[in-house]
């Protein structure tokens, strides 16, 4: 196999000689192939993936950070739970009436047994009730550099996506990005909001993502990478 790199972007490239055009694939796994005649000069194929950079790191962030995680999660102490970018291991305690079913205490998440058969459902829950409050803070600083603001700002089960804007200028964000360092909410965050002014991915899209966000490329790379292990 012969790999060719582009910037951050590496690729697998195939020569075929009935091929007349350059095309770019995104494979299940996330390789990324580059099929070319094989008269191309490197020159041209890095213009090329120079112009569908923002395409293929659409593809990665959709295909890549959403694959299954290699180990479904076990509601037992010493399980790791992920919580803005960091790992805290749960412990099993005993009921207490004047706590809550868990709660993150002392740098460990605290389950309470009685609740332990539900506990993805109270994780879940938990998430959702952390991510709304760190969201609306973060959104109301990002406002005036952004020049616009959502209409609502909602925390919900989203499927494969990360984050979308609504029509309405609604702001929905997936329970997972809860997990997620602090600066891949804020390039979430900041896309989001930008989305509102510019609905589709055009380069003026992208252009105000940069002013907020200078390194945006390498954040969305690092999700692509790294996203599936953020996962219940």
């Amino acid at each position: 196999m012969t790999t060719i790199t582009f910037g951050d972007l590496s690729f697998e490239i195939r020569h075929s000689t009935k091929r007349r055009t350059v095309g770019i694939t995104v494979e299940r796994d996330g390789q990324l192939v580059l099929a070319s005649p094989p008269e191309v000069p490197i020159e041209t194929l890095e213009k090329i993936v120079n112009n569908k950079r923002y395409w293929i790191y659409s593809k990665l962030l959709k295909k890549e950070s959403f694959n299954a995680p290699v180990n479904v999660k076990e509601y037992v102490s010493g399980e790791g739970f992920y919580y803005l970018g960091r790992s805290y291991r749960l412990k099993i305690v005993d009921e207490a009436q004047t706590q809550p079913y868990l709660r993150l205490y002392q740098s460990r998440f605290e389950l309470q047994h009685k609740a332990q058969a539900q506990g993805r459902e109270h994780f879940i829950q938990w998430y959702r009730t952390h991510l709304q409050a760190i969201l609306e803070q973060q959104i109301t600083t990002l406002i005036k550099r952004v020049t616009t603001s959502p209409r609502s700002i909602q925390i919900r089960e989203l499927g494969n996506r990360w984050a979308s804007c609504g029509y309405k200028g609604d702001l929905y964000f997936h329970w997972r990005v809860a997990m997620l360092p602090q600066a891949m909410i804020e390039y979430l965050a900041v896309h989001e909001l930008v989305h509102l002014i510019e609905p589709h991915h055009s380069s003026g899209f992208w252009e105000r993502v940069e002013r907020i966000v200078p390194n945006y490329q390498e954040r969305k790379q690092w999700l692509a990478q790294n996203g599936a292990i953020y996962n219940l």
